[in-house]
């Protein structure tokens, strides 16, 4: 029967579905293996129109180091292995940041190796060593330009001297090849150290002025964004992550330690200080706030936002999402590594 339908409607129905379906179908012909594995504008087109479907978090298998595990949030009943390919032995591998589908991994054994992965479809490329010293990593992101379709990996490096600016080197898939820029003044940044990405810029909380710093992956420079004002005995600690939600920037700020639940503000127009506005309360836990070791939101959607959540007396995470105007939560699974959203895709790099 499927001869007799047109390829273009063939198309129209694949770019609905998911990747994990779209992967089976693969093996139905060499021509459907090249358009579903190597067509950039299948890939393209499936990513924007499958897109509610598509997110997903990853974890590392608590019974073997070699595996992490995927669960997809439209169905969180069913886990799914996957098996890194370029694990070694006597060697951990750990997932730093995600864009488009694809991680930005690193595989640590007597040296570091990094590497970017696409989880749904096994694509795996090993990057060139960027020359960095044997220093700690302090912040790290990963984005893409559409303009120009490259994607690029920001890692800084530090010995967390006092004082110290850190060394940032910026890998680019349009030369595969890293560069070393100007240093950062900023080397103490939020407790994540993965950048949110939003309008083509990497952000992060600065730990200690309570501002916003931006990376602008197109000019290579950063910037400050100012946080929303708040009241004296906020100051602090009270922000604690930032997010996207819907295509606009928010911060998750905890007033109240003695309450499992975190305030979610959202800035209406991009890096406009008086657009910020405080939306909803998030909780996330009936635990007592001083068995709550941290909390990370994951994913920021319309409704609920998917957050792990650590406890000081489990050695595993909590897998929770909280609705936004319900003021309720639920696990969604527990007892896990350390996790990390990202978006099913078929993309890769050349």
């Amino acid at each position: 029967m499927a001869e007799h339908i047109p390829e273009d409607v063939i198309l129209k129905i694949f770019e609905r579905l998911p990747v994990k379906s779209l992967i089976r179908f693969t093996s139905l012909s060499k021509r459907w293996r090249f358009i579903i594995l190597r067509d950039p504008h299948f890939a393209t087109s499936q990513f924007q129109i499958a897109s509610d479907n598509n997110k997903s978090v990853c974890f590392r298998s608590r019974l073997d180091s070699a595996f992490f595990e995927s669960l997809n949030l439209q169905t969180p009943s069913s886990l799914r292995n996957l098996r890194c390919p370029f694990k070694q032995p006597d060697s951990m591998v750990f997932i730093h940041s995600s864009c488009r589908g694809l991680v930005f991994a690193t595989l640590n054994g007597q040296g570091i190796a990094r590497y970017i992965w696409n989880l749904s479809t096994g694509f795996f490329k090993k990057l060139p060593d960027p020359g960095v010293k044997k220093e700690f990593q302090v912040f790290n992101g990963f984005g893409y330009i559409s303009a120009t379709d490259d994607y690029k990996i920001l890692i800084a490096n530090s010995k967390l001297e006092e004082g110290e600016e850190a060394n940032i080197h910026i890998f680019s898939s349009k030369s595969n090849s890293w560069k070393r820029i100007q240093d950062s003044q900023y080397s103490a940044l939020s407790t994540t150290i993965m950048g949110t990405l939003l309008d083509e810029a990497l952000h992060w909380l600065e730990m200690f002025d309570d501002v916003i710093v931006a990376f602008d992956l197109a000019d290579e420079e950063f910037r400050t964004m100012p946080l929303p004002v708040v009241e004296d005995h906020y100051a602090g600690d009270y922000f604690r992550h930032l997010g996207d939600f819907g295509g606009c920037l928010c911060v998750f700020g905890q007033a109240d330690t003695t309450a499992a639940s975190m305030d979610m503000w959202v800035m209406r127009e991009y890096d406009a200080g008086n657009s910020w506005t405080k939306l909803f309360n998030i909780k996330f836990s009936n635990q007592k706030p001083e068995q709550i070791y941290d909390v990370k939101p994951i994913f920021v959607m319309e409704t609920s936002t998917v957050l792990e959540v650590q406890t000081c007396f489990e050695s595993g995470a909590h897998l929770v999402r909280s609705y936004h105007k319900e003021e309720k939560f639920e696990e969604i699974c527990m007892d896990r590594g350390s996790m990390i959203g990202y978006e099913e895709s078929l993309f890769w790099l050349e």
